[in-house]
């Protein structure tokens, strides 16, 4: 008996005329919702135009036969987007031919289509084709498995392409963190009920007008998948590019597609409300406008620096409009003296720099360098700002001094003897004590105050 597991779908090869995706593009689903949005520059357009008009060879489209009712379907493009896109603007008029087709006639370089002799219209239009294989019996566009399996065509069909590590990981539909991620970052949207792509995205959050970095590349869906990840991970995390595909490939579930669950999670609760504060600081720039965010919020680790001290004081401090007015006068300054520090004289803003990755360390390691000049800043400029915990006996700032004094060494477990590695207390885990009790008389002061680990603070029973 031969071996021959059935096939999970058929494929039927098809021959379509080029003005065919322009006279009937309600008939294509150009950008399923796995996809990313197109990204090919004019240059890379006009060539498949030079390559249709000298009948090179131009790989097959695949499209998938989605059935919406008993009389109707669609054709889901799940490879050719960026080929069927560029003959749809040719058409519309949003490029002319290029020099390159000089040889063939000297007339047609520069032209638009609608400024073509008919005699070229009709070679156009009558012979100029696309061979595509169509994929049918997975055409159920609410069936789960149906868009699993054609997910997959789509990621094994970009093996060789320039595909960066977010679009893979957006192509993930079933994941619960990609669908968070997609609603609040992407400019695009996708109308599953009537399975169609929505040019436009108004769950965005309004954070992202803010920064001065483009979305070309789904960088926005980076920022906002490495928030969840520093929420995830209790304020810092490794968020190097293969931990981003590992934290959405986690998430993935049965009945994922289409499912918004995970905007119930405690960790996507608190990432709005810090992007929020975010927003709500930063919002009356008169640099903001429709085509430009903040000069200030243009490098990703400085943006992820800012996000994770705002992230800090949304916790633990009342962001009135004072406040508010603070933190961004603050931010001005910081990012000020980052692009002009002297490395002889600024060893804080050269420790900064040096730890520009995206790696655990790095980011506690710039977190105490912003926070503590953040409180410096308050303090030189006679300035404050009121703590949601009124019981805090040392001020923010007095316990990001004590940390850097005592090199991040719990001060007791020192004094028993123990080695340096097992002394070390990270610094969202340290707490600070009285050397002499607050009990006995001892002050509040930076001399009498100590680091010490969770389970000698504890052990002490003068938790702060």
């Amino acid at each position: 008996m031969a071996f021959n597991p059935k096939s999970e779908y058929t494929i039927v090869p098809k021959e379509f005329g080029i003005k065919d995706f322009f006279d009937y593009q309600e008939d294509f689903v150009t950008r399923p919702p796995y996809q990313r949005k197109v990204v090919w520059s004019k240059k890379k357009k006009q060539a498949l135009m030079d390559s249709l008009f000298r009948r090179y060879y131009v790989p097959k489209l695949v499209l998938r036969e989605i059935r919406l009712s008993e009389t109707s379907t669609l054709n889901e493009v799940i490879d050719g987007q960026q080929r069927i896109t560029a003959v749809q603007d040719f058409f519309a008029g949003k490029y002319p031919l290029p020099k390159s087709l000089e040889d063939l006639d000297s007339s047609l370089p520069g032209k638009f289509y609608n400024d073509l002799d008919s005699h070229v219209r009709k070679f156009i239009n009558k012979s100029l084709k696309y061979q595509a294989d169509i994929i049918k019996d997975i055409e159920e566009p609410q069936n789960v498995s149906h868009q699993i399996i054609a997910t997959e065509i789509f990621w094994r069909l970009q093996q060789g392409e320039s595909l960066n590590y977010m679009e893979v990981a957006h192509a993930q539909l079933s994941s619960l963190t990609r669908n968070f991620i997609v609603k609040y970052a992407d400019d695009q949207g996708f109308d599953y009920e009537n399975y169609t792509p929505i040019d436009f995205n108004g769950s965005k959050h309004k954070f992202f007008e803010l920064l001065s970095v483009d979305n070309n590349r789904m960088k926005h869906l980076q920022f906002m998948a490495r928030f969840l990840m520093i929420e995830q991970g209790g304020g810092y995390a490794d968020l190097s590019d293969r931990k981003i595909e590992d934290f959405i490939n986690q998430n993935k579930v049965p009945d994922g597609i289409g499912n918004l669950s995970f905007e119930e999670t405690k960790e996507a609760k608190v990432v709005l409300s810090t992007l929020n504060t975010f927003y709500e600081i930063f919002k009356s720039d008169p640099m903001l406008d429709e085509n430009s965010g903040i000069k200030e919020l243009s490098v990703e680790y400085f943006i992820i620096s800012v996000y994770i001290l705002i992230r800090h004081l949304n916790r633990f401090y009342v962001i009135d409009e004072s406040a508010q007015e603070n933190i961004r006068n603050f931010v001005y300054q910081f990012h000020e003296r980052w692009k002009n520090y002297d490395e002889a004289l600024d060893t804080d803003l050269m420790s900064f720099s040096n730890h520009r990755q995206q790696g655990e360390r790095e980011l506690e390691v710039r977190d105490i360098i912003i926070r503590q000049a953040f409180f410096d800043y308050l303090l030189k400029a006679n300035l404050s700002i009121l703590a949601k915990d009124t019981k805090r006996h040392f001020s923010e700032a007095e316990r990001i001094t004590i940390f850097r004094r005592d090199k991040g060494y719990c001060q007791q477990c020192l004094r028993e003897g123990k080695p340096d590695h097992e002394a070390r207390v990270s610094w969202s885990k340290y707490q600070a004590d009285h050397v002499v009790p607050h009990a006995k008389g001892g002050e509040t002061t930076i001399d009498n105050g100590e680091l010490l680990c969770a389970y000698h603070n504890q052990s002490k029973g003068a938790r702060i």
